[in-house]
C-alpha cells in the first residue's frame, strides 16, 4: 500500500472534493485523481461517490477513513521521533473549538507556535459543541475544545475552564437593570439562540419546562457573529458566557442568570481515533495554559 495514496483519500475526504484536496497538498487535481483511483483498485471497490457538486464517502469509504488517519499518524510519528524531534513538534494539527472561544485563543495559540515551535502548523475547525465533539469522537480534529452546560465528568475529557451566563440585550432592555436575573424572568422574551441541535438550548428548554415558561426564540444563527448582529440591530436578547460579554459585548446590558445560575464548563480533549503525536499533546498543553489564563 502506498501511503500517498493513504493520504490522497484521507485529503479528498476532508476537502469534500478533489479540487479542495489537491490546494491543500500542493500537487495537480489529475495526479491526486490518479492516487485515489489506485487506492481503489488495490481495495477492488469504490471508496468516494463522485457527484458534480463533488464527493461522498461510499460505505467502504466511511468505514475506511478513521483507520486511514489513524495510519498516517502513526507514520508521520515515526518519522518524527526518528528525527530526533521529540523535543521540537512538526506537523499540522487539527483543532476543533467553539465559537466562543475561537478569538482571542486561536490567534494567542498561532502567537505561541510561531515563536516557540516554527514547526508546527494549525488547522481551525469552527463549530458549536455538538459539531465539535462529533469531530473529536471520528478522528476528523485531534484536539478539541467544546461547552457543556451541566455538571458532572467527560469521558476523555478534563475540565479547564467555567464561568456564568450572562443574558444579553439592549442597554434599555426592562431585565438589564440589575446585575442579576432569574431564570423564570424570561418567560417570553424575544431570545435568539444557537442552531439546534444545540447542548445550551437543550439546558434551557428542560429548565423552561420545570419552572413552567415559555421560550420565545425567535432566531436561531449558527455563528456568535449573527447572534451579536441580532442584539444589535434587532433588539433581541441573547445568551453568552460572561468572558465573551465582557470581551465583545462590552456596549450591550448584561445580567448573571440565576434561580438557577446557569454555568458553561469548556473541556480540551485529545482525539483517541489515532495515537497523540507529539504536536497534537503540545497544541493541547498550549490551549490548556491559554484557557486556565
Amino acid at each position: 500500500m502506498d501511503l500517498k495514496e493513504v493520504r490522497a483519500f484521507c485529503a479528498v475526504a476532508d476537502g469534500g472534493g478533489f479540487s479542495r484536496a489537491a490546494a491543500v497538498l500542493g500537487t495537480a487535481q489529475s495526479v491526486l485523481s490518479r492516487q485515489v483511483s489506485a487506492f481503489e483498485g488495490e481495495l477492488g471497490s469504490r471508496l468516494f461517490h463522485r457527484t458534480g457538486r463533488g464527493t461522498q464517502l461510499t460505505e467502504l469509504g466511511l468505514a475506511l477513513l478513521p483507520r486511514a488517519r489513524t495510519l498516517l499518524a502513526a507514520y508521520e510519528q515515526l518519522v518524527s521521533e526518528a528525527r530526533g524531534e521529540r523535543g521540537n513538534p512538526v506537523g499540522t494539527v487539527d483543532l476543533g473549538i467553539v465559537p466562543g472561544w475561537a478569538q482571542p485563543l486561536v490567534t494567542t495559540l498561532v502567537q505561541r507556535l510561531l515563536a516557540d515551535y516554527p514547526r508546527l502548523r494549525l488547522r481551525v475547525h469552527e463549530a458549536y459543541s455538538g459539531q465539535v465533539e462529533s469531530w473529536i469522537a471520528n478522528g476528523q480534529v485531534e484536539v478539541a475544545v467544546f461547552n457543556r452546560y451541566r455538571r458532572g465528568i467527560v469521558r476523555g475529557a478534563e475540565a479547564v475552564s467555567r464561568t456564568d451566563m450572562m443574558l444579553v440585550g439592549p442597554k434599555n432592555h426592562p431585565l438589564l437593570q440589575h446585575k442579576e436575573v432569574p431564570f423564570r424572568a424570561l418567560d417570553g422574551v424575544a431570545l435568539c439562540g444557537p442552531v439546534l441541535p444545540n447542548a445550551l438550548t437543550t439546558v434551557m428548554a428542560e429548565l423552561a419546562a420545570r419552572h413552567g415558561i415559555e421560550l420565545n426564540i425567535v432566531l436561531e444563527g449558527s455563528s456568535s457573529a449573527i447572534l451579536r448582529e441580532a442584539v444589535a440591530r434587532c433588539g433581541l436578547c441573547t445568551i453568552f458566557p460572561r468572558p465573551y460579554v465582557e470581551r465583545e459585548m462590552a456596549d450591550f446590558a448584561a445580567a448573571r442568570i440565576t434561580k438557577p445560575v446557569l454555568e458553561q464548563t469548556t473541556w480540551l480533549a485529545v482525539g483517541t481515533q489515532r495515537p497523540a503525536t507529539l504536536a497534537a499533546r503540545t497544541v493541547a498543553r498550549l490551549v490548556r495554559q491559554i484557557l486556565a489564563g
